[in-house]
């Protein structure tokens, strides 16, 4: 787990690096347009891969225990990921004007809602197998 942590930072702070090191020439507006693409299609994709595992976690936790840890931890991060894009929502809607574009606050709700249905369920489980 340290280890993909790991990766993953490394790989935020080469794709940042990247992103200031195009940023400076003429092509600014094509590198934004494209890496605001790029992350929008890496995250689409991550989100559908995490829901169809987390759907799987949740079919087979009832009779593997496995699993069932599994969705304990994806709910661990779902909460992480959800409280983040809260922040990133809030500091958004601070620079905007005018005030008023809550779109990111409202995902990120909606992670954390979802977070909390999943702890709720993860609980109720956990009290019927023991």
């Amino acid at each position: 787990m340290t280890r993909a942590i790991g990766w993953t930072g490394v790989l935020a702070v080469v794709v940042w690096v990247l992103a200031h090191m195009l940023y400076l020439g003429p092509i600014r507006d094509a590198t934004e347009a494209t890496l605001a693409w790029a992350v929008t299609l890496a995250g689409a994709s991550a989100l559908v891969a995490a829901l169809t595992v987390l759907a799987f976690g949740l079919v087979e936790a009832g009779s593997r225990p496995a699993w069932l840890r599994f969705v304990a931890a994806a709910r661990t991060a779902a909460a992480v990921v959800g409280s983040a894009v809260v922040l990133v929502g809030l500091l958004h809607y601070r620079d905007t004007e005018p005030h008023g574009e809550v779109r990111w606050i409202a995902v990120g709700l909606a992670v954390l809602l979802g977070a909390a249905l999943v702890h709720w369920w993860v609980v109720r489980t956990q009290r019927r197998i023991v």
